[in-house]
């Protein structure tokens, strides 16, 4: 029983932590493992360990993040906002505002989920020496004082720029250091091109909510530009310049001919910088849901709240980034 009880509570605080956002940490990870794959001192064991932690680090931020939210009472903000009739997702760590857990208990369990992932690190530390641990260090400042005071960079403008380097190139190069002990130009371009659908989807987010993020005092990079012309332009550098990196990167020989298939996403980039631009001057506009977008979930629930318009566009971006590691892993097979 006792068993039981503590799964149970392992499984609520990793629900509470979003799970449903590790593909967007673990795909980037298994691309670096699979592109280290061909190198002779890969090791298994080793990438396990690196997923692993990657996963813990990422769930240990999310609560963090939920942890210093709390503390600036932004989910009140939020709540007041949609009460007023401003578009906005409302409840997002529900279990800390109903009082069901305290503050404590969060930092203290996002605290537990830091430490067994720098003891992973250390695993990796011990094996592969100082370079992943540096990069490893740099991920976790970063990740930390996303929301922490006093850098906060969430509130900055800088949340959405911040997210892409730590779930690009800094988590891609130390799982691929960690797996075969070396990196490659390849994986450098990768990761970067990964970085930047990482930024599109924050940068979707905080588009579709400048309005609420403002008033509950995050300071967002679509905040930052302003105008729906810079905020557009941004869209299409991060939407479209992954691809022109690529290309690059194909042609110089930094990746092999079969890496051309990522092109296959680009119609998804399309439609997302499509309806991005729809939100911004016909945000009256209804649009259907087209099979290519690839999964949604709990549409029926979402339809029911009246939040198509957020979650079309946000799921789009999410799933640019996760078909896009698909087809990188898929390549790096081949």
């Amino acid at each position: 029983m006792g068993v039981v009880r503590n799964m149970k509570k392992l499984l609520y605080w990793i629900q509470n932590a979003r799970a449903y956002a590790l593909p967007q940490s673990v795909l980037p990870a298994l691309v670096a493992v699979f592109m280290a794959a061909d190198n002779e001192n890969f090791s298994i064991g080793l990438s396990i360990v690196a997923v692993l932690g990657v996963m813990l680090a990422h769930l240990s931020v999310n609560l963090f993040d939920d942890y210093f939210d709390f503390q600036f009472h932004s989910e009140e903000m939020r709540q007041q906002t949609a009460a007023e009739g401003q578009r906005a997702r409302i409840a997002k760590s529900p279990y800390l505002t109903s009082g069901e857990v305290t503050p404590r208990q969060l930092f203290l369990v996002a605290s537990l989920f830091a430490l067994v992932a720098i003891l992973l690190g250390c695993i990796i530390f011990v094996k592969r020496g100082l370079i992943p641990l540096y990069i490893a260090v740099s991920a976790g400042f970063l990740g930390f004082f996303y929301s922490g005071k006093p850098i906060r960079f969430c509130y900055r403008g800088l949340g959405e720029l911040v997210t892409g380097l730590i779930f690009g190139p800094l988590l891609m190069a130390g799982v691929h250091y960690a797996a075969c002990g070396t990196l490659t130009t390849g994986i450098w371009v990768v990761s970067v091109a990964v970085g930047l659908w990482v930024v599109n989807i924050l940068f979707t987010h905080s588009v579709m909510e400048v309005s609420t993020d403002k008033k509950v005092g995050k300071k967002t990079l679509a905040e930052v530009l302003k105008t729906k012309p810079l905020q557009l332009a941004a869209s299409a550098i991060f939407n479209f310049t992954p691809y022109i990196i690529l290309l690059i990167a194909l042609i110089f020989g930094h990746l092999h001919l079969v890496f051309a298939a990522i092109f296959l996403v680009l119609p998804r980039s399309i439609a997302l910088f499509y309806l991005l631009w729809q939100f911004c001057y016909h945000p009256e506009r209804e649009f259907k849901r087209k099979w290519w977008y690839g999964p949604i979930e709990h549409w029926d629930a979402i339809s029911e709240n009246h939040l198509e318009w957020f979650a079309i566009r946000w799921f789009l971006a999410r799933n640019i980034l996760q078909l896009a590691s698909l087809c990188f892993i898929i390549c790096s097979l081949l």
